[in-house]
């Protein structure tokens, strides 16, 4: 059964429930006690919480969950994404735990990736984030975010739009041919040249490690996370891709250190 989580606390998140309730023939129904919507093969939930802290949904055995959700953009930029879940560091101050992944869902990701850059929507950015915030979670999931400042948030349209693209990615994430499943290493937040290797060669990406996550002020590094990243995947990374120009002299040598102790090939980018 795949689900489909909203929460009442996120404008984006409820404009995009509300839709697909309303266009694809769901009926009220419950689960676990719990009111949710339901049509075949579908479940919809929708939470009281910010989504974030949604750690319920494990309850719920779902073969893979969708989380409809904003992205509040520092910079205000337009902006449609999709991205897996976890903490690489120490910080946990948005959801999860600490040095904690949860499972990606790297196929279905890559078909969200795809139906995002296949929407009409002119002027707005479609890109993959790096692994990042909460909830922690043993099922295989995903988040769908409409980013940007309050107006596209807010924006009923292009949320609706944004539905429709998670409705079609469900059924292709299940059947879609892929390339290799890859961890991704280096870059940005928005990484940029992993979107091109998945649009351009089909590569699924699980966990991506942007730049930054890498190495701690204190000179220590997160790189024993990428155990992690191999494990909490629910289709197993074939290997893993490095932005080599992102990351220093030292940093290559890390990460290549831990990826042979691990048996895990590599690709530049």
């Amino acid at each position: 059964m795949i689900g489909i989580v909203s929460s009442r606390a996120d404008i984006a998140s409820n404009n995009m429930a509300e839709h697909l309730i309303e266009e694809y023939g769901f009926r009220k129904s419950s689960l676990n006690g719990k009111e949710c919507w339901k049509t075949v093969g579908i479940i919809l939930c929708t939470i009281e919480t910010p989504l974030i802290h949604a750690e319920a949904i494990d309850a719920f055995n779902f073969d893979v969950a969708y989380f409809l959700s904003k992205h509040k953009s520092a910079n205000g930029v337009p902006s449609l994404t999709v991205h897996s879940l976890g903490n690489w560091g120490e910080s946990a101050t948005a959801g999860g735990r600490p040095h904690e992944l949860s499972t990606a869902a790297p196929v279905e990701m890559l078909a969200m990736l795809n139906r995002i850059n296949m929407m009409d929507a002119e002027g707005i950015e479609r890109t993959y984030e790096a692994t990042h915030h909460g909830p922690l979670l043993r099922t295989p999931s995903l988040f769908v975010e409409l980013g940007g400042d309050d107006a596209t948030i807010n924006n009923r349209e292009l949320s609706h739009r944004l539905a429709d693209s998670v409705w079609s990615a469900i059924p292709e994430g299940k059947n879609m041919v892929f390339g290799k499943v890859a961890i991704g290493i280096g870059g940005g937040h928005y990484p940029r040249k992993f979107n091109s290797l998945a649009l351009d060669k089909h590569y699924a990406f699980s966990h991506i490690m942007p730049k930054h996550a890498i190495v701690n002020m204190d000179g220590t590094d997160n790189l024993h996370m990428l155990e992690q990243a191999m494990e909490r995947s629910k289709q197993k990374p074939d290997l893993a891709v490095i932005e080599w120009k992102s990351i220093n002299a030292n940093t290559k040598d890390r990460v290549i250190t831990k990826l042979d102790e691990l048996g895990l090939d590599y690709e530049k980018i």
